[in-house]
């Protein structure tokens, strides 16, 4: 279908308000809101990724409204997740990770406080049935705050399929009293050990290879950085066949034509660029540039917005399709009408001991239309990358626009005073036996129990 370049969401923002304004009050549509763990945006042939190796979401993408520029808020699926379902940066909402002391063998993360409103809780208190069914169960487990707001809650370590029959199955179990669903999905499969078709891929092999490579031994390995990425990305195609099933499903059902959808991912994947494999680590771009694509009801032609937006935007992005301002107003962050940052605090326990002081340090990005600063607290120099020019990030032009860079800084430094966390950090409890296992299979542990 025809794209329409687009700068705001207003006009169909205002379209919703005045339908839900003037006469009899418009059923709330369904809502669904599905998190893709570790996926790139030019993992999708809809942001200039392999063609026909996601079928599915470019169709999605191609009736929908295609965030072309958005930014995750951390590189890790904690924080990242807690800013889509509040509204807030890391630095906002504090469920973030903090530098252990000497001798702590727990995991260094901090849940997401009581305090903040989720985007589940607001909508239950508007009547939606609300649903959650995670595959991330470590950094997405009950007790790290984000199960706030959901009538069910289901952690399960799981492939796709499952996921999606356990959602579809809570669909199909719903009284027939109940309010519309608000159902929100967690694809885990394109994380490590990247799923894919082949048995005999060995994709935990090669991708461990690739980082003793890189990150240990500090060479340069492009041919093994090409498979490891073409691992990955058949894991993305594979999950992509998934995505199909349930948006065939949510048809099946009648809910897909007058739902608000929305597809994003939590953080990218680095592949060797900038010494990084993995994800966890750092602000640039592999790492943080997501898709975010969004569909309305009865939205059936596809848009293009080029407005920098965010992960705190979808909940905004959300009220604004359901028309509701009172939603709005509580969620007011929307594409182009505040700044844009990515954070990274430190990084896991097993980065921490393993590489030295390298990650001993926070990490932030601020983009100002096309330029992104990286500032860190470690006392290296700020990193300048003009993106439209320079996606890759291959050339750092802080020593070429001091003043930009003095600037940027300084819009940084004001933004973090004027939006610190406050109150008291959430520590979790202790991972379970079984939380330790899948720690240490997702490539966070294993570590000791206790603290």
């Amino acid at each position: 279908m025809e794209l329409i370049p687009r700068n705001s969401i207003g006009a169909l923002g205002a379209a919703l308000l005045a339908i839900a304004c003037g006469g009899d009050p418009e059923p709330l549509p369904p809502i669904v809101i599905v998190s893709l763990d570790t996926v790139r945006a030019d993992n999708l042939g809809a942001y200039g990724g392999p063609v026909g190796a996601t079928p599915a979401l470019d169709t999605f993408a191609g009736a929908a409204t295609r965030h072309d520029r958005c930014a995750a808020t951390s590189p890790w699926t904690l924080p990242s997740h807690a800013s889509l379902f509040t509204g807030l940066f890391p630095s906002e909402h504090g469920a973030t990770s903090f530098l252990p002391e000497e001798g702590y063998r727990g995991d260094n993360v901090l849940a997401l406080p009581g305090r903040h409103t989720t985007l589940a809780e607001a909508l239950r208190e508007r009547g939606y049935r609300t649903g959650a069914f995670v595959a991330n169960a470590i950094y997405l487990r009950p007790g790290l705050g984000l199960e706030a707001g959901f009538d069910e809650f289901d952690v399960h370590r799981a492939p796709a399929h499952v996921v999606t029959a356990r959602a579809l199955a809570w669909l199909d179990a719903a009284p027939e009293d109940s309010g519309p669903p608000f159902l929100f999905l967690n694809y885990l499969d394109a994380h490590r050990p990247y799923r894919t078709r082949d048995p005999d891929a060995r994709p935990r092999e090669r991708l461990d290879a690739l980082i003793d490579a890189v990150m240990v031994r500090g060479e340069d390995a492009p041919e093994l950085s090409s498979e490891v990425r073409g691992l990955h990305q058949s894991a993305v195609t594979l999950l992509d066949e998934e995505l199909g099933v349930l948006f065939e499903a949510l048809r099946a059902r009648g809910l897909y034509r007058d739902a608000v959808i929305v597809v994003t991912s939590d953080h990218g994947e680095a592949f060797g660029p900038h010494r990084l494999v993995e994800h966890s680590k750092d602000v640039y771009e592999d790492l943080v540039r997501v898709p975010l694509i969004v569909k309305g009801p009865g939205q059936s032609t596809g848009e293009v917005e080029d407005e920098r937006a965010s992960l705190v935007d979808v909940p905004g992005l959300v009220a604004a399709r359901i028309g509701d301002d009172a939603l709005r107003a509580e969620f007011p962050r929307v594409p182009g009408a505040h700044p844009v940052l990515a954070e990274n605090r430190y990084s896991r326990m097993r980065d921490l001991e393993r590489y030295g002081d390298r990650f001993r340090r926070v990490r932030r990005a601020l983009y100002d239309g096309p330029w992104k600063l990286i500032a860190s607290d470690d006392g290296a120099p700020a990193e300048l990358y003009q993106l439209d020019l320079d996606p890759a990030e291959a050339r750092d032009l802080s020593p070429e626009e001091p003043e930009r860079v003095a600037e940027m800084a300084a819009s940084l430094a004001e933004f973090l005073d004027a939006h610190a966390f406050e109150g008291p950090a959430a520590l979790p409890a202790d991972l379970t036996a079984s939380q330790r296992r899948d720690l240490g299979e997702l490539g966070y542990g294993p570590l000791r129990q206790g603290r």
